[in-house]
């Protein structure tokens, strides 16, 4: 796990490389998590479940957690493989709530 939540904290120094999906991007508006909000958890959360394989398409789906503004907040981030230079947030929870 440590080597998928380095390679999301280097992908998300910049914010370029991280695309939102649609999902994602409601589940923000919904449930009240900006950008910034997201991108730090991606720069600074922790991977706390196994990484599983999406059986769509198989990227590798990689939940991150964090603890801001009094709040737990998740992001599910798709990546291509470890070798990845880009990612897809595709979806945000607020975590215990």
């Amino acid at each position: 796990m440590a080597q998928w939540e380095s390679l999301i904290r280097a992908i998300a120094t910049d914010s370029g490389r991280i695309l939102f999906t649609r999902h994602a991007k409601e589940r923000m508006r919904q449930r009240g998590v900006t950008y910034a909000q997201v991108l730090e958890v991606l720069q600074r959360g922790v991977i706390r479940r196994e990484p599983e394989p999406d059986i769509k398409t198989g990227h590798m789906l990689c939940r991150m957690e964090r603890h801001i503004a009094g709040r737990s907040v998740g992001a599910v981030v798709a990546l291509q493989s470890v070798q990845a230079d880009s990612g897809a947030v595709v979806t945000v929870m607020l975590i215990g709530e």
